[in-house]
């Protein structure tokens, strides 16, 4: 039923593909010849509209390729590190500190390298929105030897309990100008892993998202 539901999408997303490539050039080309535009406050509402939309086709095409994975033999800590140290500046930007703990040794593991550090970085992203100023994420890895827990905590607002049952239903969206596919496309990435993905999280005390990786 779900690669139904993606097979559908996928035909519609690639349909809608085209049409707004064409309009978007023919925006920026209308810009280039009426550099005026570029002031204007309707103009920029356009523009603003367009980038909404091509990210949105976007998260559908991650969405659709969810759970087609390439994989090679990767450190996770590392993917995870370069993560971090990309991220810390625009959080330290808004007092948000971030901390990754590897609580024991490693194994490499069989990962669509890209594919993670998409997945780790969207948890980054929505860790610091759910902060918004002035707050801490913390990382932590440890193996018990058959699997790689991996956890990302924030201080942010945390989630109401009545949205819980519905985080990873996809189009379902609470946010200001979400899309809603952000965590369907990170459990179809993790399930295509092997693994399983879970979110805690008690409204005005934080969210923990804990992804479990087998060691295969």
């Amino acid at each position: 039923m779900e690669d139904n539901h993606k097979f559908t999408i996928s035909k519609i997303s690639h349909e809608i593909r085209n049409p707004v490539t064409l309009i978007n050039s023919f925006l920026q080309l209308l810009e280039v010849r009426y550099p005026e535009l570029s002031g204007d406050d309707y103009w920029k509402k356009v523009m603003d509209n367009m980038q909404f939309l091509r990210s949105l086709l976007d998260e559908l095409s991650s969405y659709n390729n969810s759970n087609r994975v390439v994989r090679s033999e990767a450190n996770i800590y590392a993917i995870l590190s370069e993560i971090v140290e990309s991220a810390r500046p625009t959080l330290e930007q808004d007092q948000i500190t971030i901390q990754l703990i590897k609580k024991t040794a490693l194994p490499t593991l069989p990962l669509d390298t890209v594919k993670m550090q998409q997945t780790f970085y969207n948890f980054i992203r929505n860790a610091h929105e759910a902060i918004g100023t002035h707050g801490a994420i913390t990382i932590s890895l440890e193996t018990d030897g058959s699997d790689i827990t991996i956890q990302i905590s924030d201080t942010g607002k945390g989630i109401p309990a009545e949205h819980m049952s519905e985080l990873f239903k996809p189009f379902v969206t609470y946010k200001k100008d979400g899309t809603g596919l952000g965590l369907s496309i990170a459990k179809g990435v993790i399930e295509a892993h092997n693994g399983t993905i879970q979110v805690d999280s008690t409204e005005g005390e934080g969210t923990t998202i804990s992804v479990i990786l087998p060691i295969c």
